[in-house]
This record gives structure tokens, sequence and C-alpha cells, in this order.
């Protein structure tokens, strides 16, 4: 029975012991996961924040094609009301061959012109969305 009691203490004995080896590589495992975990929730906030700077980049684009696209209209209306001055020029010219033509009689038209012009100059400049306003942002 001697011999029972020792080989049961002992067999006992090496449980408890690969238990408390198996506690303290699962107490190591923990520590490497925690320290995974704390790593990767880092790498998400660094996400984020690039993803937040993507979508601010995409918007400012988006607003720049938005100005351009204002800024092709208006000179799409300078093209037309360019091609009405050419127009009355050509017809007044074929009617008045001959006579000394004035400026004044084109004034309002040419006033016109030069005032879209100034309006869309003064726009690309100012404008947030211009190619040369968002390199600076």
């Amino acid at each position: 029975m001697n011999n029972n009691y020792t080989q049961g203490m002992q067999q006992i004995n090496e449980c408890r012991q690969y238990a408390q080896q198996l506690m303290q590589q699962t107490q190591q495992g923990s520590q490497q996961y925690k320290q995974m975990l704390q790593s990767e929730q880092q790498n998400v906030q660094i996400l984020e924040q690039m993803i937040q700077r993507e979508r601010q980049a995409a918007q400012y684009i988006q607003q720049s094609l938005q100005g351009h696209e204002q800024a092709m209209r208006q000179c799409q209306q300078i093209i037309q009301t360019c091609n009405q001055l050419e127009q009355e020029l050509r017809g007044q010219g074929s009617m008045m061959m001959g006579y000394s033509q004035t400026s004044t009689s084109h004034q309002p038209m040419h006033q016109q012109t030069n005032q879209m012009m100034n309006q869309t100059h003064m726009q690309q400049q100012h404008s947030p969305y211009s190619s040369t306003n968002y390199s600076q942002q």
C-alpha cells in the first residue's frame, strides 16, 4: 500500500507541475495577445485617421472639380459672347463699308465680355477649389 500511495502522490505532484507549467505558458500567451491587441488597436486608430484624411482629400478634389466645371461654363459664356460680338462686327462692317466705325456702338457688348472675363479670373484666383489653393491646404 505504501508503494501505491507513493506512486499516487508522485502522479498528483506531476499533474500539479504540468498544470502550473500550462498556467504559466497560458499567462505568457495572454500577455502576448494583450500586446498584439494593443498594437492592432493603435493600427486601427492610425488607419481611421488616414481614412479621414483621404475622405477630406476626396472632398477637396470634388469641390475643385465643381469649381472647374463652373469656370468651364463661364468660359463657354465668354466664347458665346465673343462669337456674338464677332457676328455683330462682321455684320456692321459689311453694312458700313466706307464709313469709319466707332467702338461706341459696340461698347455694351465689349464691356459685358470684359466683365465676364474679369469675374472668371477673379473667381479662379480666390476660389478655395483652384488647384493652387488645393496644393497649399
